[in-house]
């Protein structure tokens, strides 16, 4: 077992001890976090409450049916406080992918920077450099010209729900891999890499850019049409026979701004990307 997850089922053992069995919800905060991991020796406590995938949760958390959502942090006399989390009794705020049934095969000469490294930004530069936000975003206007925004990080008090569980959120750093914005219609995307296995991601991946953008829309700060959202997985393919990328595409919006369990599956393709 992992040090990481030690740290966390005595986490979810502690937060049970102190609050009573049966809870839908368990907040704790970093500071506690970081008190459990002395006596372990995790020393990376920032990645302690970081879980994308189900697969990714402990054994006690499996067991529980634990998930962690952030709370981020509230500010007492003008002071920020220590970042919140909770562990919520539900398994939702994974989202499984949805069988891809569209295929497209696009022959393409790859740039020189296609194939120099596989981070998320390099899985995003590549389905904006070869046309395939065109193609899936205007498929109607293959020539648009959409505005990209690149990766940044922001704050934000995101005032959602997880169904019908309420949460006490306050400032919290939301990551935002890459947007793009074309007469008024706004996208956001997250990039990762194809793991096997890899069947499901975290709701809050998508969720916190739509809802840093949907509020600030609601708040008339940005003229703004609508906002989707884009996940984008990336496996590259070097056989004998071909060279290239399969990037695996879901196009997802959320019903119920305010809830992030209300995500619904747009479109999805599967961009085969092959060496001319």
């Amino acid at each position: 077992m992992s040090k990481k997850s030690q740290l966390l089922d005595t986490l979810v053992d502690h937060c049970i001890s102190r609050d009573g069995a049966g809870l839908d919800i368990y907040i704790f905060d970093n500071d506690l976090v970081k008190q459990l991991s002395n006596p372990i020796g995790f020393r990376n406590h920032n990645d302690a409450t970081h879980i994308d995938t189900k697969e990714t949760r402990s054994q006690r958390m499996v067991e529980e049916g634990f998930s962690i959502v952030h709370l981020g942090a509230k500010y007492a006399n003008g002071k920020r406080q220590v970042a919140r989390h909770a562990l919520i009794r539900s398994e939702e705020v994974f989202h499984e992918f949805e069988e891809i049934e569209k295929v497209e095969r696009i022959l393409y000469e790859p740039g020189p920077l296609d194939e120099i490294n596989t981070s998320e930004s390099n899985i995003l530069s590549l389905t904006f450099n070869h046309g395939i936000i065109n193609r899936l975003l205007y498929p109607n206007d293959l020539r648009a010209l959409p505005s990209i925004y690149m990766s940044h990080r922001t704050r934000f008090n995101p005032k959602h729900r997880i169904g019908s569980i309420e949460l006490d959120s306050g400032e919290i750093q939301a990551e935002v891999d890459m947007t793009v914005e074309h007469r008024g219609k706004v996208t956001v995307f997250e990039g990762k890499n194809w793991k096997k296995n890899r069947n499901n991601f975290a709701v809050y991946q998508l969720f916190m850019p739509y809802r840093y953008y949907m509020m600030k829309r609601e708040r008339g700060e940005i003229d703004i049409e609508n906002i989707n959202c884009c996940y984008v997985v990336r496996q590259q393919v070097t056989t004998k026979e071909e060279r290239g990328s399969n990037l695996d595409i879901y196009l997802y919006t959320f019903d119920d701004p305010e809830d992030m369990l209300s995500i619904r599956l747009l479109d999805s393709i599967r961009y085969e990307l092959r060496k001319a």
